[in-house]
Protein backbone atom coordinates (compact mmCIF):
# COMPACT_ATOMS: atom_id res chain seq x y z
CA UNK A 1 0.00 0.00 0.00
CA UNK A 2 1.24 3.51 -0.84
CA UNK A 3 2.02 6.11 1.77
CA UNK A 4 0.05 9.31 1.81
CA UNK A 5 0.71 12.09 -0.69
CA UNK A 6 -0.08 15.12 1.48
CA UNK A 7 -1.55 13.85 4.73
CA UNK A 8 0.89 13.71 7.68
CA UNK A 9 3.71 15.30 5.66
CA UNK A 10 4.14 18.45 7.76
CA UNK A 11 5.99 19.05 11.01
CA UNK A 12 6.37 21.43 13.95
CA UNK A 13 9.59 23.17 14.94
CA UNK A 14 10.78 24.59 18.23
CA UNK A 15 13.65 26.95 18.90
CA UNK A 16 16.52 27.15 16.42
CA UNK A 17 16.01 23.67 14.96
CA UNK A 18 16.32 24.85 11.36
CA UNK A 19 19.56 26.75 11.97
CA UNK A 20 21.44 24.23 14.12
CA UNK A 21 24.21 23.67 11.58
CA UNK A 22 25.08 27.40 11.71
CA UNK A 23 26.22 27.48 15.36
CA UNK A 24 29.97 27.46 15.96
CA UNK A 25 29.60 26.39 19.61
CA UNK A 26 27.79 23.04 19.96
CA UNK A 27 26.42 24.22 23.32
CA UNK A 28 24.41 26.93 21.53
CA UNK A 29 22.46 24.35 19.54
CA UNK A 30 18.81 23.92 20.56
CA UNK A 31 15.36 23.19 19.34
CA UNK A 32 13.33 20.24 18.21
CA UNK A 33 11.21 19.11 15.29
CA UNK A 34 8.15 16.84 15.42
CA UNK A 35 6.69 14.64 12.70
CA UNK A 36 3.46 12.66 12.86
CA UNK A 37 3.48 9.21 11.25
CA UNK A 38 0.42 7.24 10.23
CA UNK A 39 -0.28 4.78 7.45
CA UNK A 40 -3.32 3.79 5.35
CA UNK A 41 -3.71 0.67 7.49
CA UNK A 42 -2.04 0.63 10.89
CA UNK A 43 -2.24 -0.67 14.44
CA UNK A 44 -0.76 2.47 16.04
CA UNK A 45 0.47 5.95 15.18
CA UNK A 46 3.57 7.78 16.30
CA UNK A 47 5.38 11.04 16.75
CA UNK A 48 9.05 11.30 15.79
CA UNK A 49 10.69 14.06 17.79
CA UNK A 50 14.16 15.11 16.60
CA UNK A 51 16.05 17.07 19.24
CA UNK A 52 19.50 18.25 20.28
CA UNK A 53 19.51 17.70 24.04
CA UNK A 54 19.59 14.09 25.17
CA UNK A 55 17.48 14.67 28.27
CA UNK A 56 14.88 16.92 26.61
CA UNK A 57 11.54 16.73 28.41
CA UNK A 58 8.81 15.76 25.96
CA UNK A 59 5.18 15.45 27.01
CA UNK A 60 2.06 14.25 25.23
CA UNK A 61 -1.09 15.95 26.45
CA UNK A 62 -4.69 15.46 25.49
CA UNK A 63 -7.29 12.76 25.78
CA UNK A 64 -8.45 9.61 24.03
CA UNK A 65 -5.02 8.06 23.47
CA UNK A 66 -2.64 5.65 25.20
CA UNK A 67 1.17 5.62 24.86
CA UNK A 68 2.36 2.15 23.81
CA UNK A 69 6.13 2.63 23.50
CA UNK A 70 8.81 5.30 23.75
CA UNK A 71 12.38 4.94 22.55
CA UNK A 72 15.26 7.29 21.75
CA UNK A 73 18.26 6.88 19.49
CA UNK A 74 21.38 9.02 18.99
CA UNK A 75 22.33 10.01 15.43
CA UNK A 76 25.90 11.32 15.10
CA UNK A 77 26.36 13.81 12.27
CA UNK A 78 29.11 16.16 11.15
CA UNK A 79 28.58 18.88 8.54
CA UNK A 80 31.72 20.64 7.37
CA UNK A 81 33.48 19.98 10.69
CA UNK A 82 30.54 21.09 12.83
CA UNK A 83 28.76 18.77 15.25
CA UNK A 84 25.18 18.43 14.00
CA UNK A 85 24.35 15.28 15.95
CA UNK A 86 20.82 14.80 17.22
CA UNK A 87 18.48 12.41 18.97
CA UNK A 88 15.23 10.97 17.72
CA UNK A 89 12.58 10.02 20.24
CA UNK A 90 9.71 7.95 18.88
CA UNK A 91 6.48 7.87 20.88
CA UNK A 92 4.03 5.22 19.67
CA UNK A 93 0.38 5.56 20.71
CA UNK A 94 -3.08 4.15 20.10
CA UNK A 95 -6.45 5.80 19.98
CA UNK A 96 -8.64 4.54 22.82
CA UNK A 97 -11.63 6.85 22.34
CA UNK A 98 -13.65 7.64 19.19
CA UNK A 99 -12.78 11.32 19.64
CA UNK A 100 -9.70 12.99 21.07
CA UNK A 101 -6.53 14.99 20.67
CA UNK A 102 -2.80 14.43 21.23
CA UNK A 103 -0.50 17.42 21.61
CA UNK A 104 3.30 17.34 21.77
CA UNK A 105 4.59 19.74 24.42
CA UNK A 106 8.25 20.59 24.99
CA UNK A 107 8.28 22.96 27.98
CA UNK A 108 11.94 24.03 27.70
CA UNK A 109 11.79 25.17 24.06
CA UNK A 110 10.18 28.19 22.42
CA UNK A 111 7.56 27.18 19.88
CA UNK A 112 6.86 29.09 16.69
CA UNK A 113 3.41 27.55 16.27
CA UNK A 114 0.36 27.81 18.49
CA UNK A 115 -0.03 24.08 18.81
CA UNK A 116 1.59 20.85 17.69
CA UNK A 117 -1.31 18.39 17.80
CA UNK A 118 -3.37 15.87 15.93
CA UNK A 119 -7.05 15.29 16.60
CA UNK A 120 -9.75 12.89 15.51
CA UNK A 121 -13.48 12.31 15.70
CA UNK A 122 -15.75 9.49 14.59
CA UNK A 123 -15.20 10.32 10.93
CA UNK A 124 -11.90 12.18 10.42
CA UNK A 125 -8.27 12.30 11.53
CA UNK A 126 -6.52 15.71 11.37
CA UNK A 127 -2.73 15.90 11.02
CA UNK A 128 -0.31 18.54 12.39
CA UNK A 129 -1.25 20.95 9.58
CA UNK A 130 -4.98 20.33 10.11
CA UNK A 131 -5.33 18.37 6.86
CA UNK A 132 -8.02 15.77 7.25
CA UNK A 133 -8.29 12.14 6.23
CA UNK A 134 -11.14 9.71 6.59
CA UNK A 135 -10.63 7.61 9.72
CA UNK A 136 -12.21 4.25 10.35
CA UNK A 137 -11.44 2.72 13.73
CA UNK A 138 -11.94 -1.00 13.23
CA UNK A 139 -10.64 -1.92 16.67
CA UNK A 140 -8.45 -0.43 19.39
CA UNK A 141 -5.42 -1.48 17.35
CA UNK A 142 -6.69 -1.45 13.75
CA UNK A 143 -7.21 1.79 11.83
CA UNK A 144 -7.98 2.51 8.21
CA UNK A 145 -7.00 6.00 7.06
CA UNK A 146 -7.95 7.32 3.63
CA UNK A 147 -6.38 10.53 2.40
CA UNK A 148 -8.73 13.12 0.88
CA UNK A 149 -7.39 14.57 -2.38
CA UNK A 150 -8.96 16.95 -4.89
CA UNK A 151 -9.40 15.87 -8.52
CA UNK A 152 -6.50 18.13 -9.55
CA UNK A 153 -4.23 16.62 -6.87
CA UNK A 154 -5.12 13.11 -8.08
CA UNK A 155 -4.26 14.07 -11.67
CA UNK A 156 -0.96 15.65 -10.63
CA UNK A 157 0.04 12.60 -8.60
CA UNK A 158 -0.92 10.29 -11.48
CA UNK A 159 1.36 12.27 -13.81
CA UNK A 160 4.15 12.21 -11.18
CA UNK A 161 3.82 8.42 -10.88
CA UNK A 162 4.05 7.99 -14.65
CA UNK A 163 7.07 10.27 -14.89
CA UNK A 164 8.84 8.33 -12.12
CA UNK A 165 8.12 5.00 -13.87
CA UNK A 166 9.41 6.36 -17.15
CA UNK A 167 12.59 7.67 -15.50
CA UNK A 168 13.14 4.30 -13.84
CA UNK A 169 12.85 2.55 -17.21
CA UNK A 170 15.34 4.87 -18.94
CA UNK A 171 17.80 4.53 -16.02
CA UNK A 172 17.72 0.73 -16.43
CA UNK A 173 18.46 1.29 -20.11
CA UNK A 174 21.29 3.63 -19.03
CA UNK A 175 19.76 6.36 -21.20
CA UNK A 176 20.56 9.31 -18.95
CA UNK A 177 20.10 11.66 -21.90
CA UNK A 178 16.41 10.72 -22.00
CA UNK A 179 16.09 11.16 -18.23
CA UNK A 180 17.59 14.65 -18.60
CA UNK A 181 15.04 15.52 -21.33
CA UNK A 182 12.19 14.22 -19.13
CA UNK A 183 13.39 16.44 -16.26
CA UNK A 184 13.61 19.49 -18.55
CA UNK A 185 10.15 18.83 -20.00
CA UNK A 186 8.65 18.47 -16.51
CA UNK A 187 10.27 21.73 -15.31
CA UNK A 188 8.97 23.57 -18.38
CA UNK A 189 5.44 22.28 -17.83
CA UNK A 190 5.34 20.25 -21.02
CA UNK A 191 3.29 17.51 -19.37
CA UNK A 192 -0.41 18.30 -19.71
CA UNK A 193 -3.01 16.90 -17.36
Amino acid sequence: MNDFRNFSKGGCEWGDWDANFEFDDPNDRNGACVYFDSWPECSAMQFRIWHIKEDLKIELKGDGFKIIDTKSKYYPDDIEGKDCSSYCTVIVFRLIEPQGKVEVVIPSEDIFQDECAIKWDKQYLYDLDDRKAILEIKDVDHYLIEEILTDLQRKNFAIDDRVLKLKKIVRKMQRYDIEYEINIARMQGDFDL
